[in-house]
């Protein structure tokens, strides 16, 4: 096995065949038991979108098979349009959003449903400089990851 700065992973699995059985035991299913809410950037540096809560929702979707209309208010994404994970980035680049008070937010709605069974607001998009909304003016995914000055 060469080491070329990264691990390989399939490289190691040819050495060990026994680690995808161990890895496979804490992947990840997507079957969710409780309601569950990601919230995340769409610049995110060090958990970059399309890969991370896009490929989890993805995922939970994928367990479902077919019976989403049931299941539905079990998960929600909000994507924070031009959100990064690194608040400091903000004073370099003001065009940044900050993602803890959406994060706060969602996690009010998340108690509130979990405890007097208040509807989730739609996964959706919180555009720059917005809020989650019941009433989303781009629900599901953002369209642009970054938007403009």
């Amino acid at each position: 096995m060469t080491n070329t700065g990264g691990y390989d992973y399939l490289a190691r699995i040819a050495l060990d065949p026994s680690i995808a059985a161990r890895v496979g035991a804490v992947a990840s299913t997507g079957k969710i038991k409780r309601p569950l809410i990601t919230v995340a950037g769409t610049m995110d540096a060090l958990l970059p979108i399309r890969r991370g809560a896009e490929a989890y929702e993805a995922v939970v979707s994928g367990s479902r098979k077919g019976n989403n209309e049931q299941r539905e208010a079990q998960y929600r994404l909000y994507e924070v349009q031009n959100g990064n994970h690194i608040e400091t980035f903000k004073s370099a680049f003001p065009q940044l959003e900050f993602i803890e008070p959406h994060a706060q937010k969602a996690f009010d709605f998340l108690v509130s449903h979990v405890e007097n069974n208040a509807p989730l607001p739609p996964s959706q998009c919180i555009p720059r400089g917005g809020d989650i909304s019941s009433t989303p003016l781009q629900p599901g995914h953002c369209a642009s990851l970054f938007e403009g000055p």
